[in-house]
């Protein structure tokens, strides 16, 4: 009886270590995924898979080229807090898109190209952004 009831002690208590299957936030934060810098908020770009249009897809932050995302790939921004206008560029032309971010935020921007031969910056969910991240590859990450 006194083995059986150490066995299960110890069945239990193994048990109690294994994780679990968490939320579904949890599961796509992931063990990886740092915070923004202190001050400063993370702005992910990101380019899920291109399917039959593989042409790059560029970005500017405030008329400046920050770089372009090709393939499944992605990019971090650690922005000060202001306000951001950001460009995507495709073959025939660009799209704007206005961010305002916050000190200590993380926000996810889907680049992907349209119809026409332009490109655009669409806001996608933490969820969804950080499952991206972690299928694809980084490019580009301001020091």
């Amino acid at each position: 009886m006194k083995k059986l009831l150490v066995a299960v002690a110890l069945a239990l208590s193994a048990a109690a270590c294994s994780p679990g299957a968490g939320s579904e936030w949890q599961k796509s934060y992931g063990k990886t995924f740092y915070e923004p810098t202190e001050g400063m908020a993370a702005l992910y770009i990101i380019r899920d898979d291109p399917g039959s249009d593989p042409s790059p897809i560029g970005i500017t932050k405030d008329r400046y080229p920050v770089g372009s995302l090709a393939g499944l790939t992605w990019m971090r921004l650690d922005l000060p807090p202001s306000l951001y206008d950001l460009r995507a560029y495709g073959v025939q032309g660009s799209t704007e898109l206005v961010v305002t971010v916050n000190a200590g935020e993380s926000r996810f921007l889907l680049a992907e190209p349209k119809p026409t031969g332009n490109a655009q910056l669409r806001e996608i969910s933490q969820v969804t952004g950080r499952q991206l991240v972690r299928k694809g590859q980084l490019v580009y990450s301001t020091p």
